[in-house]
């Protein structure tokens, strides 16, 4: 008898917590920046949908994706891939998501300053752009910089110290891990 009351305990902590985790997958809205080593990989999550900008390679390459994204989708319960309409915007390299705006640069452009800084709240470099910090920072009033996986050590390196130098957040992915943030 009293193992079966314990059983029935059991039973139902297990269908609590169960309900519980799936009410909080349901509410959640995140922006994941993976550590894939040489390739970007980002997924915008809300609820159990995600959106994933990157490379083609991480999709159609079954190892780095079982490997690098899919266990952290598993654990945020994110199986439907989605462009989210309403909450999700993309143009080019920029991102919207829900509040949050995202630019990623992957590229060596002309960046000139401009009289009112245009506000991003992340900027992730990716692909070892011939870029400083100062010119970016010239221009784009940015909450943190993200240094995805893809960029070469020095370079990371590099930019952190110019990062720090001007007082500006940064987040090594290949050092830290993989930039999480909750929105």
């Amino acid at each position: 008898m009293v193992s079966f009351k314990f059983a029935i305990a059991f039973i139902f902590a297990f269908t609590f917590i169960n309900t519980f985790e799936k009410l909080e997958a349901q509410r959640q809205k995140k922006i994941v920046v993976y550590n894939v080593n040489q390739h970007k990989a980002i997924d915008f999550i809300k609820g159990n949908q995600y959106y994933f900008a990157g490379d083609q390679e991480v999709v159609s390459d079954k190892l780095l994706m079982n490997y690098n994204i899919k266990p952290a989708r598993v654990a945020f319960m994110a199986d439907n891939q989605s462009s989210m309409p309403g909450v999700f915007y993309k143009k080019n390299n920029f991102f919207k998501f829900y509040n949050k705006k995202l630019l990623v640069v992957d590229s060596p452009r002309l960046y000139h300053p401009i009289a009112k800084k245009i506000s991003v709240d992340y900027i992730v470099i990716s692909k070892n752009p011939q870029i400083k910090i100062s010119k970016l920072a010239d221009i784009f009033d940015c909450g943190v910089y993200i240094f995805d996986a893809s960029n070469a050590p020095w370079k990371i390196e590099k930019w952190k110290k110019e990062c720090e130098e001007l007082h500006l957040r940064s987040h090594s992915v290949s050092e830290q891990g993989a930039f999480v943030t909750d929105l």
